[in-house]
C-alpha cells in the first residue's frame, strides 16, 4: 500500500502541467487587443490626414470594421468577435462624435 502511495505521488510531480498561467494572455483578450489596435490606427491616420472630413473617414471604416467583426462572429461562432465588433462600435461612435465637436462641424 505505501509503495502505490509512493507511485501515485511521483507520477503527480511528473506531470507537466504549468503551476502558474499569470504570463499567459487567453485568446479572446488578444482578438480585443488587435481591434482595438486597428482602431486606433485609423483614427489616427484619419485625424492626421485630413482635418476637416477625418471623422467620416473614420466613421466609413468603423462601420467597415463592426460589420466585419460580426461576420467573423457568426463564420467562427465566437461570441468574442460580436463582443469586440460592439466595442469597436461604442468606442468609435465616441471617438467620432468627440472629432466632430472638436472640429466644430
Amino acid at each position: 500500500m505505501i509503495e502505490g502511495d509512493n507511485n501515485n505521488i511521483q507520477s503527480q510531480t511528473n506531470s507537466k502541467v504549468p503551476v502558474n498561467n499569470e504570463g499567459k494572455r487567453p485568446p479572446a483578450m488578444k482578438i480585443v487587443g488587435y481591434n482595438l489596435l486597428v482602431l486606433a490606427a485609423y483614427t489616427i491616420i484619419c485625424t492626421i490626414t485630413n482635418k476637416d472630413g477625418g471623422a467620416i473617414f473614420d466613421m466609413f471604416f468603423i462601420g467597415i470594421h463592426f460589420f466585419t467583426g460580426v461576420i467573423l462572429a457568426i463564420v467562427n461562432k465566437s461570441w468574442i468577435w460580436l463582443l469586440s465588433a460592439l466595442m469597436i462600435l461604442i468606442i468609435g461612435f465616441s471617438t467620432c462624435v468627440g472629432m466632430l465637436s472638436i472640429s466644430g462641424i
